[in-house]
């Protein structure tokens, strides 16, 4: 039954599926909290203590703590959406920098209406946004980075 319910899940193609199928399963509290329990997964991959994942999230240690346990087992399952929700993070963020780059240009809406004359330009400018992104930076920011929600920033 539990292997039938795994099935299930995977059965679901895209991200539109997916809500529906959890709106349907789930309660918004019951989602919010496993959403919370792999928010302190991220956290916790970060070496963030417990008094700060508290104090960011709003979660009790007990929490904190089965989450901790769960995290450190060689089969962890936090272990396998953490490093995907980072990665989708920065790139979601490497694309928020980018936009708001190119808002910010006086030249962006002729770059965008004759993109072949500013071929070599453009690749220029990938070659250097690319020298310029301090992936270390960006993966700190990333793990505060959540869309749906307001997190403090830790210094």
């Amino acid at each position: 039954m539990i292997g039938e319910f795994y099935d299930t899940i995977s059965y679901l193609k895209d991200r539109s599926e997916v809500r529906l199928f959890f709106k349907s399963l789930l309660t918004a509290d019951e989602i919010a909290t496993l959403m919370r329990r792999i928010e302190i997964a991220v956290l916790l991959s970060a070496k963030f203590t417990y008094d700060e994942i508290a104090s960011l999230l709003g979660a009790g240690k007990s929490k904190i703590t089965n989450v901790q346990k769960n995290f450190l087992q060689d089969d962890s399952g936090y272990k396998i959406i953490v490093k995907k929700l980072i990665n989708d993070r920065k790139r979601r963020l490497i694309k928020i920098k980018k936009e708001n780059k190119e808002n910010l240009s006086p030249f962006a809406l002729v770059k965008r209406k004759y993109r072949g004359h500013f071929l070599l330009d453009n690749l220029l400018d990938v070659a250097i946004e690319k020298l310029e992104i301090n992936d270390k930076e960006l993966e700190k920011e990333a793990l505060l980075f959540t869309p749906s929600a307001s997190i403090k920033k830790v210094k």
